[in-house]
């Protein structure tokens, strides 16, 4: 105990005078000297408290140096690796661990880089509650220090730790490690290319993986699947990060290659598995397993119901978020940028292909899953791919083969027929769209479509008027099949038909004065009223519930046609609502709620009934009469109220002005925080539905939120606004109102840049000098804050980082699913100022741009500030590239073909992924994209406005141009491009033209194949048969087509093959398998592959014809997203050798490689190591190969004056002769004479070993097989009652066992076992050799020198965990008696200041 409050007492002291030797009276290597004792110490307790005093005395490398000096890391390697209920040690041991790191990582110990690993290794199976730590730790130093941690095998061990891992955000973490090394071409050396990082595909890619050869056969299984989740976690998480997509996706025998062909072997739990890791690569939500392909499609509907949407959690506002569309038409999305590559990746490498071999071979659950996955990416093709990656997609060639050849068997035709009809199915889903599942938000939806119809059709003719005799008979036998009449059993009425008489034309009490048709009425009305308690009590989930509320909005508007004939019934129904609500508010809250049963009855849709009146000025007028309005204000300030608040807000419709603003307005500012949020929230609700004339009264309403005293609704209210102001219209009546945006911190800045875009705006804020400063301040730190805005929102839309919020570090995630995510693209000042010439002009003369593009032309790669410089160039010239005022200014420093080169070739692969995102922004208008095109890079020419994109006119134009010869296709046709080179020329490049400028060619390929003058001429050259070796013979023969092709297996064939490019077809259809597809169809092959007639190519390009101009002439800009058109180009890496040389030998060679002097490096090369060809030898020499080999070789092996029996100890590396070397001071203990090596030649060898030695070295007694074990076939000869004594017996001579020689050749035995321990075989019977001397010479291991050139060897060669933990144990005991007395020696010196008598610990 007093030791402790001794060490305690030091740290404070530490911390109470600081740092400085002259105050502390020793100086540090006295310190550390004494310190390093502690660690020795029996009592955990003692060796915890020496762990912090040396934590807190290391402040700065200096020390750290000395202590490593005098190698206290042997001790702390020593701290870690033994585990007996020492936790509380073990735990500072780490901590102090964590300081070297941070105070310099480059000065990090092998000695202890080894222990962690070892514990990152085995600890899982050693059951070590220390291994999460200990790899937190390897992988923080592995960001620090790569080098120590590769050489010793710790990013092994980070990945083996990725299959063991099935929690998400640790193995994001993991894996992000090694990827972040990937990353950059200084650290890439340390990762081996195409063997380390595809460790993580083992589990699918491997059908016999097992990840440890101990799992029981019981737990296969079990093991497997979490093998699985672990892989895919880690995948996932690799094609998240660019340096992860381009080592994945490298051009050769890749990792993507891998999985997807897996995927064409019909193993059913791997095709299952990697479904689900291909679901989570593109964002998709996963089906249900179902062999029901309507089930399993059903359960991807983006409108089926969601918990969050219930009235307790976010409700309307919550749905609408998911179904409606953001506002933005051609702000670029970066996920979908990401996808696009990822998408153009996969496919690329045939993952279509894979997944039609799938669904026609596999089992029913399976197929579903794929099938609906391929409709996934070929309408996400369709969406975001350009144009050259898409246009052959959706003729999914196979699949159409397979479904109309009769030569395959007959179960897979029908399957594949099958998922033809389901892709339909699918295609029809998502042309309808995601339909709203509340009511209350279709009724929002309805109304807004409603109002802009009638706008657009305001002078549109009346319904006709039913005049017909038999309208009134018609309608009476309605309303007598409807059963109302009949019974009061309101369920089994016909609803069906109920709706329809509600709805018929013109028919309403007014001009129907039929007493059938008022008892009719008057059915209902009871049936609908609260107090009757029918409607009302129904539960939500009944399965009438949707249409009988339907049915009810419908009599509410029946009653409202009838104008005053139904005004009696109207004003009946809605005072019992009232009466209702009035007794509902006025409840305790826990009462109104379960006995009313708001949350679980259909009572909540009696506010539709109210929404839909107040959608009608005659029924506005009759809520006034009846003081709905007045309720519903008095709701507002009570308390407790929320469900009632949230169905008001969500119900009334606020297109007019009136007290439903009024109500509003009040909810807005008046409710509880809960209310306050959920009606701001509601407020995007609005602007995404359109409703009429939102920027005359919302943007005031949010203007006002942006003041609320709680910053999570004002917060909200900000990004609302701007998504609002993706309108002009709403951005001009925001500007109007000059609102106050400062106090909102970065986003309350951004959204005032928007003003920039228009004159109005910028004008407005020039006036005010705001835009001179904001230019200085971009220039200084705002470009490169704009690069963490955007990285950061990236990495919370694509991993499991979470922004803390105020400041606060910890944040809670939870592992539910989330909805693909938008990454919409942050504003940039100078993206905002290149929308007129003003702006543009302002940017020309603070030559802003040369900077820039300097940036971009000379980076600076070696430092992350320069990278992150770097980064900020390109994202400024990106957006200054958006508009085609700004894109001038780029084309005047000719910095598109540098941003290009980046992309391709730079090194650091994240900057490749900003190139991309880059060059997406320049895509975004028609001058960009033409731009790009030339440099073989194709951009997506559409907005979001056009959820169907066709391919634009200009492909039209180049079709009839082409179909108008009159015999052939001449392939060597006069060049089209000429025209395109040419900035007057206003019509957009075509997407089938390539212009290639790298062979100066000026012919350009027709359709698909990629021809140009230096082309091989076996394509266009040679007219011939059929049977001639060309791959693509339609092209070849001069005959017209006399048949047209006959059956639609031929036609879509047809059509796809003329649609296909060149580079698609390398990678999809090479012409031996393109050949093999035409085998499965049962048509004729020299039908389909005859020249190209007329008719035949206006059929195929019939689709675009049916496009009008007009679609393109929009001034709507592209959602701005550009791909190589070869997507391969990107992915090109330069080869790094790996860091460690050939002339190594490898970790479990016991030769020079094993024994290097230099600690933290690397040796030369194994010459300077080996002295001669016997020290190669001795080194794995054991005791009874020394006494049996011949005389004059052993002699001279012992007598060797430098031999003490350790190979490697020097002064430098030995935890007791540094000590002496720094204090010069001898040794008075004969304990340690026998380093002095002077006493080794006292007994000369021929004394104590005759010549001639027959016997091997034995122990007696012993119970064992010998001291060297079994390997070294030592006999037993002696027995446990020969005798008492220890001695070696060698030849017919004893050897005392206090004698130097002894020690020597103990020391030698030790090391000999200790360096066998390395390797996994013999494990047990090295360990008994060990256990053997330790029982018969337990002072061989109370030796010092001895402990320091075994922890010498733990620190340079692998040891498996068990083994580190048997060693340690071995020398638990030592008293290290010459340790203490240099301690005593240090303190017997007068000391400066009488201050550390109390800080030395003894």
């Amino acid at each position: 105990m007093r030791k402790l409050g001794h060490l305690n007492n030091f740290t404070k002291l530490l911390c109470d005078i600081g740092h400085s030797e002259e105050k502390l009276g020793f100086n540090y290597e006295d310190i550390i000297i004494c310190l390093r004792l502690a660690l020795l110490n029996e009592a955990k307790e003692v060796r915890a408290a020496g762990l912090r005093a040396l934590r807190y005395l290391i402040q700065d490398s200096s020390i750290l140096q000395k202590v490593l000096k005098l190698k206290v890391d042997y001790l702390i390697a020593r701290c870690i690796d033994i585990q007996q209920s020492n936790e509380v040690e073990r735990t500072q041991a780490l901590r102090l661990v964590r300081k070297m790191i941070t105070v310099n990582a480059s000065l990090f110990p092998s000695s202890v880089a080894n222990s962690l690993i070892a514990v990152g290794n085995d600890g899982l199976q050693e059951r070590d509650r220390m291994v999460r730590a200990c790899i937190a730790i390897i992988c923080e130093l592995a960001l620090q220090n790569p080098e120590v941690v590769a050489l010793r095998g710790g990013l092994n061990t980070i990945l083996k730790n990725v299959i063991d891992c099935q929690l998400s955000r640790i193995n994001e973490a993991l894996i992000t490690t090694i990827l972040h090394l990937l990353n950059h071409p200084k650290t890439r050396q340390y990762v081996r290319a195409d063997v380390e990082l595809e460790r993580i595909l083992a589990p699918y890619t491997d059908f016999h993986y097992r990840h440890s050869p101990d799992t029981a056969e019981g737990q296969l299984k079990e093991d497997r699947e979490a093998r699985f989740l672990a892989s895919k976690m880690g995948i996932i998480a690799t094609f998240r990060s660019w340096a992860g997509i381009i080592n994945l996706c490298k051009p050769g025998n890749s990792g993507i290659q891998s999985l997807i062909g897996v995927l064409c072997i019909p193993n059913m739990e791997i095709r299952r598995g990697l479904l689900e890791v291909l679901y989570d690569i593109f964002r998709l939500p996963l089906p249900v397993v179902t062999e029901e392909f309507i089930e399993a499609l059903l359960s991807v509907d983006p409108g089926r119901f969601q918990d969050s949407w219930r009235l307790s959690d976010g409700f309307v506002a919550a749905e609408a978020k998911t179904i409606l569309p953001h506002r933005a038409r051609s702000r670029p999305d970066l996920m979908d940028n990401y996808l696009a590559l990822i998408l153009s990746a996969f496919i690329r490498n045939g993952l279509l292909e894979g997944l039609v071999e799938v669904i026609t071979n596999s089992d029913d659950h399976i197929s579903v899953r794929a099938t609906i996955l391929l409709g996934e990416l070929l309408h996400m093709a369709n969406t975001i791919l350009p144009h050259s990656h898409s246009h052959h997609l959706h003729c999914l060639p196979t699949l159409m083969n397979m479904a109309a050849s009769f030569d395959i068997p007959k179960e897979k035709r029908l399957r594949a027929s099958a998922a033809l009809n389901c892709l339909k199915r699918f295609h029809e889903m998502k042309k309808r769209g995601p339909k709203p599942y509340s009511l209350h938000l279709d009724h929002i939806i309805q109304k807004a479509i409603a109002t802009h119809q009638k706008r657009d059709q305001y002078l549109r003719a009346q319904k006709d008027i039913f005049v017909l005799k038999d309208t009134e008979e018609a309608l009476l036998m309605n309303l007598r099949d409807s059963q109302v009449l009949q019974h009061k059993e309101n369920l089994e009425w016909n609803w069906n038909l109920i709706g329809t008489i509600l709805k018929w034309p013109n028919v309403n009490l007014r001009n129907y004065k039929d007493e059938q048709l008022h008892r009719f009425v008057r059915r209902l009305l009871y049936f609908y009223k609260p107090s009757s308690k029918l409607y009302a009590n129904l539960d939500l989930d009944f399965a009438k519930s949707k249409q009988l509320t339907v049915v009810g909005c419908q009599f509410t508007e029946f009653l409202l046609e009838s104008e005053e004939d139904g005004q009696g019934y109207l004003e009946d129904l809605v005072k019992d609502i009232v009466q209702w609500l009035n007794a509902s508010s006025g409840m305790k809250p826990e009462r109104s709620l379960q006995n009313n049963g708001l949350l679980t009855t259909l009572s909540q849709h009696y506010f539709l009934f109210i929404g839909t009146l107040s959608c009608h000025p005659h029924g506005v007028k009759m809520l006034e009469k009846c003081s709905v309005f007045q309720c519903l204000l008095n709701l507002c300030s009570l308390k407790n109220q929320d469900h009632l608040l949230k169905l008001t807000v969500s119900s009334l419709d606020y297109s007019r002005d009136g007290l439903a603003r009024v109500i509003l307005s009040k909810i807005l500012t008046a409710a509880t925080d809960a209310c306050r949020l959920y009606a701001t929230k509601h407020l995007r609700v609005l602007l995404r539905a359109n409703v009429e004339f939102f920027n005359n009264w919302g943007i005031e309403l949010l203007v006002t939120q942006l003041h609320d005293k709680n910053k999570t609704i004002s917060s909200e209210a900000l990004d609302i606004l701007d998504e609002a102001c993706e309108d002009k219209a709403n951005l001009h009546a925001l500007i109007q109102m000059k609102p106050a945006l400062s106090h909102l911190g970065d986003k309350g800045l951004l959204l005032l840049l928007r003003f920039l875009s228009i004159p109005k705006g910028f004008s407005y804020l020039n006036e005010r000098g705001y835009v001179t400063k904001q230019l200085e301040k971009w220039h200084k730190e705002y470009n490169s804050k704009y690069v963490d805005l955007i990285e950061e929102q990236l990495n919370e839309a694509l991993t499991t980082y979470r922004k803390p919020i105020d400041g606060d570090n910890y944040v809670r995630r939870s592992n539910q699913r989330l909805q693909r995510p938008h990454v919409y693209l942050p504003v940039h000042l100078y993206g905002q100022l290149v929308h007129h010439k003003t702006g543009c002009h302002l940017l020309e003369v603070q030559n802003i741009i040369t900077e820039l593009c300097h940036n971009v032309r000379t980076p600076d790669l070696d430092k992350w500030e320069e990278i992150k410089k770097l980064k900020a160039s390109l994202w400024a010239l990106g957006n200054i590239g958006s508009s085609n005022w700004g894109l001038n200014l780029l084309q005047e420093e000719n910095v598109i073909p540098d941003i290009l080169k980046l992309a391709k070739q730079c090194e650091v692969l994240s900057v490749r992924g900003t190139c991309v995102y880059v060059l997406g922004l320049i895509a975004k208008t028609k001058q960009g994209c033409d731009i790009l095109k030339c440099h073989n890079w194709d951009a997506v020419r559409h907005s979001r406005k056009h959820l169907w994109p066709v391919v634009p006119d200009d492909v039209e134009q180049l079709c009839n141009e082409l179909s108008s010869v009159p015999s052939t296709l001449s392939l060597n046709s006069e060049s089209t491009s000429s025209r395109h080179n040419s900035e007057s020329e206003s019509a957009p490049s075509s997407m089938f033209i390539m212009e290639d400028d790298r062979f100066g060619s000026s012919s350009t390929s027709t359709f698909f194949l990629d021809i140009n003058e230096d082309a091989e001429p076996a394509f266009y050259d040679r007219p011939g048969p059929i049977k001639d070796k060309n791959p693509f013979p339609f092209f070849a023969s001069s005959k017209l087509v006399k048949n047209p092709l006959a059956s639609p297996a031929k036609d879509v064939l047809f059509t796809d093959t003329i649609t296909m490019k060149a580079n698609s077809f390398e990678s999809r259809l090479t012409p031996s398998r393109f050949m093999k597809a035409l085998s499965y169809a049962s048509l004729d092959k020299e039908d389909l592959l005859s020249p190209i007639n007329q008719n035949t190519l206006q059929r195929s390009s019939s689709v675009r014809s049916m496009v009008s101009s007009a679609t393109y002439g929009s001034s709507d800009d592209y959602i701005g997203l550009a791909l190589p058109v070869d997507i391969n180009d990107i992915f090109q890496v330069k080869d790094i050798p790996y860091f460690q040389t050939k002339n190594i030998p490898p970790h479990d060679d016991r030769g020079a490689r094993v024994f290097a002097h230099d600690v933290g490096g690397l040796p030369s090369g194994t010459g300077g190591l080996v002295k001669n060809s016997f020290h190669l030898l001795r080194q794995q020499m054991s005791l009874t190969e020394i006494m049996n080999s011949i005389h004059s070789d052993a002699s001279l092996f012992l007598e060797s004056t430098e031999d003490t029996g350790l190979q490697e100890h020097t002064d430098d590396n030995c935890l007791y002769c540094v000590c002496i070397e720094i204090l010069g001071f001898q040794p008075s203990n004969q304990l340690s004479a026998i380093c002095s090596h002077s006493d080794l030649q006292d007994i000369p060898y021929s004394d104590w070993c005759e010549q001639t030695i027959h016997n091997p070295l034995e122990v007696v007694p012993s119970k064992f097989s010998g001291i060297s074990g079994c390997s070294d076939g030592v006999s037993q000869e002696g027995s446990a009652s020969s005798t008492k004594s220890t001695e070696l017996l060698l030849g017919v001579k004893t050897i005392p066992d206090d004698t130097p020689m002894c020690r020597i050749l103990l020391r030698k035995e030790v090391l000999r076992l200790v360096i066998n321990l390395s390797s996994s075989v013999s494990t047990k019977c090295h360990e008994t050799g060990l256990l053997t001397i330790k029982e018969k010479y337990p002072q061989t291991f109370d030796d010092i020198c001895l402990y320091s050139e075994v922890s010498h060897l733990l620190s340079h060669c692998t040891f498996r965990l068990p083994c580190r933990r048997f060693i340690q144990e071995l020398f638990q005991d030592v008293q290290f008696l010459q340790m203490h007395e240099e301690a005593e020696a240090v303190l017997a010196t007068p000391p400066k200041q009488t201050i550390v008598d109390t800080s030395a610990e003894s």
